[in-house]
């Protein structure tokens, strides 16, 4: 689901330094930055929002930050998966979740989850949260990226709009516009201090502004000529994040820039790569898997049938984490290990690259 400062956006690989992956497998292993416990949630109530997307209410309590997201599994037989809250602190906890093709947990939520449900929570996670003090913002959001954007509008109208904000809302089209209506009533409350730019492909869509999809050329026309944030944020599908990176850099080079996205990148990998052998060292079980250069341990796994715990797959929770025994898997700057858990040997599977054969076992 993640924040560079941003979550991880951009899944690049890095050299990390060699000897500090064979410390010793006796040394502590470094506490997690405040790691939840999972909880269990009763759904007290499911709207359904567009023909893909419905909002979850619950009765339960959870301290967060606007922007913040949760780990949400609805069965053990499922996996976990990260959602945004949709409303900001203080309010009625929601998340607005969107069906994914393909994706097991939001195809569940959708169209199986009902009323009275009870389903494991973990929480919250993340650093796409807005700083204090910030008097513009630009927010890009593409589909159910708007779910954290209108958490921190919720946010800021509670404040009394410390902060002049406009958003640009971009989707396929009309009927898939999430919380339409909750954000007009955002807008006409707000005395001028929110704008919103309706972004649709289908531009036939009553209210569009622009003409999609959000290509670097049309993200350049939607923000021609606007006054220059100094706090852009963003989150949406890859590609539009990539058209929009690339743009706010050029335009707004001195706005703090906030990146959010749940899934990880799967890279594209021909089967004549290079491939190496990771080896999974559970208690007295050992398991072997090749996991090709360019791909995520954790993918390669999977193709191999190998269970690993992983949870938002996007570097973000630490879910996935694992101590090297041998070899070395790169670790983006961007996730979420600490440098204490970067120097005693630690790695993240989900969007971890291998470049030679390693040995691994799950963190303790």
């Amino acid at each position: 689901m993640n924040t560079m400062i941003v979550v991880p956006a951009a899944i690049a690989a890095v050299a990390g330094v060699g000897w500090l992956l064979f410390r010793s497998r006796s040394a502590p292993a470094p506490a997690r930055r405040d790691e939840p416990e999972a909880a269990q949630w009763k759904v007290t109530k499911v709207t359904r929002e567009t023909p893909s997307t419905v909002s979850l209410e619950f009765d339960a309590s959870l301290e967060f930050r606007a922007g913040q997201f949760v780990l949400v599994r609805p069965t053990r037989e499922l996996p976990w998966r990260a959602y945004s809250f949709s409303r900001a602190p203080g309010q009625p906890l929601r998340l607005t979740i969107k069906r994914v093709e393909g994706g097991a947990v939001s195809t569940f939520v959708t169209e199986k989850l009902s009323e009275g449900a009870e389903i494991e929570v973990k929480g919250p996670f993340g650093q796409f949260v807005l700083p204090d003090g910030a008097k513009s913002v630009l927010m890009l959001a593409g589909g159910s990226g708007v779910t954290p954007m209108i958490a921190f509008l919720h946010d800021l109208a509670k404040q009394g709009w410390p902060a002049k904000v406009t958003l640009v809302d971009a989707n396929r089209s009309a009927n898939e516009q999430i919380l339409r209506k909750e954000i007009d009533e955002l807008v006409a409350a707000s005395g001028g201090k929110l704008t919103v730019v309706h972004v649709l492909d289908d531009a036939s869509g009553e209210g569009s502004d622009k003409r999609g999809p959000m290509t670097r050329d049309v993200v350049a026309s939607v923000l021609e000529g606007m006054e220059a944030p100094e706090v852009v944020a963003l989150c949406g599908p890859a590609g539009m994040m990539e058209s929009c990176n690339a743009v706010v850099r050029e335009r707004f080079p001195s706005a703090k820039l906030l990146e959010e996205k749940f899934t990880a990148v799967v890279a594209s990998v021909g089967a004549d790569a290079i491939a190496h052998e990771v080896e999974l060292v559970d208690g007295a079980k050992t398991k072997t898997f090749t996991v090709r250069e360019g791909e995520s341990v954790l993918h390669a796994a999977r193709r191999a049938k190998v269970e690993l715990a992983a949870g938002c797959e996007s570097g973000v929770c630490g879910t996935c984490r694992v101590k090297m025994r041998r070899g070395q898997i790169d670790t983006p700057d961007e996730s979420c290990l600490t440098a204490e858990e970067r120097s005693q040997g630690y790695a993240l599977v989900c969007i971890g690259t291998a470049k030679a054969p390693c040995s691994i076992e799950p963190a303790p």
